[in-house]
């Protein structure tokens, strides 16, 4: 039987409105942001046993590809953005698609960069021990979770795309041919061993030890060919964000992710320039979000794409991991970030899901929340889904000198969360 840590506390079995919390009185501000739920609260747990923005995103990154594969595997292709509340500086980390030296049935996969580039981050600006950020996610796949709406949602729309590749259809279909569905008792045991290395010996085990030449056999019997050299070779990208200046005195800073990632349409939809004419989402189309902010004012926004739902839609035999599809779509993500880097206040961090116009969203959610003064909540609810399901946390006066301002909410058209911690 699962454990009290494995089951969803907050029994949340229907459409959830957003959540747009404020802190009253003298409170310090924390919270977090994701598209599916269960990654949330992993989230949450982090910073309320003192981890800072960097271990809960970290956390939330494992979290998710356990609990939705379809937009967030160890495949996944995305970046992050760290405003580090010790240095005041930005950093983007890109993990930027790079195909495969061969293709898998015809279909073009992507090398997984993605853990790399979260090993990278983690040490960088993380506090908390490596072991103690990907726990969390080992044993929620070793003792089940239950199907979150998300992945359900995501399943009802892809689920027959996994039939064609046994490992995929044994694992999504729990070897009944039938997938699993919400609130199923989901157990992902090689996905859980996965994790347990990772924990183990460390990240850099993913791309240069022993689980890389298991991870390039496995794909060599599928037909493919992903040779040590390119687990090795590709390296994620870590530097100076996309930026623009802000604020009075042009103080703050709006990052958004670096070409070729999709910065520039998120800063195009924070400068209010025409663009994002996207539907209303349906599903995750394989891109997803997460954020997560300290009451230090640290923030961590991420975004990730697959490609498409699910990816190439092949499973690694023994490993739990998802391949990525290299496709237009797999660059077309930002998270966006606004924060002073000269006195470390920050204001804003976004991440969005569900649609290749989420960056532009995020980047107009921004400005409608720091510019216009909207509640994000009130904001998401007009759109309801209209170019992504979006994940934000606002502090449109500052976390330290206006955290009773703060506020952080989910788009009700989703299925993710938000979660305030509060500290005396």
């Amino acid at each position: 039987m699962p454990d009290e840590n494995v089951t969803n506390p907050l029994g949340l079995a229907g459409p959830k409105t957003p959540l747009n919390q404020l802190i009253r009185g003298g409170g310090r501000f924390a919270a977090v942001s994701a598209d599916e739920s269960r990654a949330a609260e992993i989230g949450r747990d982090v910073l309320t046993a003192g981890g800072n923005a960097t271990d809960a995103a970290v956390a939330m990154y494992f979290a998710m590809a356990v609990t939705l594969p379809s937009a967030a595997g160890l495949g996944a292709n995305g970046a992050c953005i760290v405003h580090d509340s010790k240095t005041y500086k930005g950093e983007a980390f890109v993990f930027a698609p790079v195909a495969a030296p061969g293709p898998i049935n015809g279909v073009s996969v992507a090398v997984p960069n993605g853990v790399r580039a979260i090993t990278l981050m983690h040490i960088r600006h993380g506090l908390m021990r490596w072991e103690e950020t990907i726990a969390p996610a080992e044993r929620i796949a070793r003792a089940g979770i239950p199907v979150s709406r998300a992945l359900s949602r995501d399943l009802q729309v892809g689920a027959a795309a996994l039939g064609a590749d046994p490992e995929a259809r044994r694992v999504f279909g729990r070897g009944t041919g039938t997938a699993v569905s919400e609130g199923d008792n989901w157990v992902q045991l090689d996905l859980a061993a996965t994790l347990g290395v990772l924990r183990q010996r460390g990240g850099a085990d993913f791309f240069s030890g022993t689980f890389a030449r298991t991870l390039s056999d496995e794909v060599r019997q599928m037909g493919g060919n992903l040779p040590l050299e390119s687990l090795r070779n590709a390296v994620p990208q870590a530097g100076p964000p996309m930026s623009e200046s802000y604020g009075s005195f042009g103080g703050f800073k709006v990052y958004a992710a670096p070409p070729p990632m999709a910065g520039a349409s998120a800063l195009a939809g924070w400068d209010g320039k025409p663009g994002g004419a996207g539907g209303v989402a349906g599903n995750s189309e394989g891109i997803s979000g997460f954020v997560a902010v300290d009451s230090k004012g640290g923030a961590v926004a991420c975004s990730l794409s697959m490609g498409q739902l699910f990816g190439a839609r092949m499973m690694v035999p023994g490993t739990g991991i998802l391949l990525a599809a290299v496709t237009s779509q797999s660059t077309a993500v930002s998270p966006l970030v606004i924060a002073n880097p000269g006195n470390g206040e920050f204001r804003f961090a976004g991440a969005g899901g569900g649609s290749v116009d989420a960056a532009y969203s995020i980047g107009a959610l921004a400005r409608a929340a720091l510019e216009s003064r909207q509640s994000v909540g009130a904001v998401m609810t007009a759109r309801r889904g209209q170019g992504g399901y979006l994940n934000a946390v606002a502090c449109p006066d500052g976390i330290r000198g206006g955290a009773y301002k703060c506020q952080t909410a989910i788009d009700p058209a989703g299925s993710g969360l938000a979660i305030v911690a509060t500290s005396p």
